[in-house]
């Protein structure tokens, strides 16, 4: 499995739960929790997820980020390091017992119950893609050679 096929499917598997966010038929009651000042589609998504309209919005742009990044391999290794960091934060928000930061000020409901460990479990496997071995670093961040935003020389 390469940075590119983690970009298309954790880009589209958080695309495809953005989107089932806005499926009243998917939902349930939200478990009592801190309050949220957004409470726009505020529901349990399977009984599973607490999602909002925000946190929703936040998943599809981190969906369409992964699958349009699965272009290349250059895209691909910014997105798992981008989202390595991203859901690394999430996730350790949605731990902390202060629920103004579960909740990032009454905004994104990061405190369900698995949500704060998908996110975590996908940083961690973003970690794997974003150092595995095969990428050569320079100076200017990834190897010419997968760069399509730098000039090769012959072209």
């Amino acid at each position: 499995m390469t940075a590119r096929t983690y970009a298309a499917l954790f880009g589209g598997a958080y695309l495809a739960l953005g989107i089932l966010g806005f499926v009243p038929a998917l939902w349930e009651r939200p478990p009592s929790g801190p309050a949220l000042s957004i409470r726009v589609f505020y529901a349990s998504l399977f009984g599973v997820f607490v999602v909002n309209i925000m946190l929703s919005m936040v998943h599809m742009v981190v969906g369409l980020w992964g699958v349009m990044s699965a272009n290349n391999r250059y895209s691909a290794l910014i997105f798992a390091r981008g989202s390595c960091v991203v859901f690394l934060l999430l996730g350790v928000a949605g731990l902390v017992p202060v629920s103004a930061i579960r909740t990032l000020w009454g905004t994104v409901p990061l405190h369900g119950l698995y949500n704060s460990w998908v996110y975590l479990g996908t940083a961690l496997i973003a970690l794997f893609f974003s150092i595995r071995p095969g990428y050569t670093l320079t100076q200017i961040g990834v190897a010419e050679s997968i760069n399509p935003h730098v000039p090769h020389a012959g072209t």
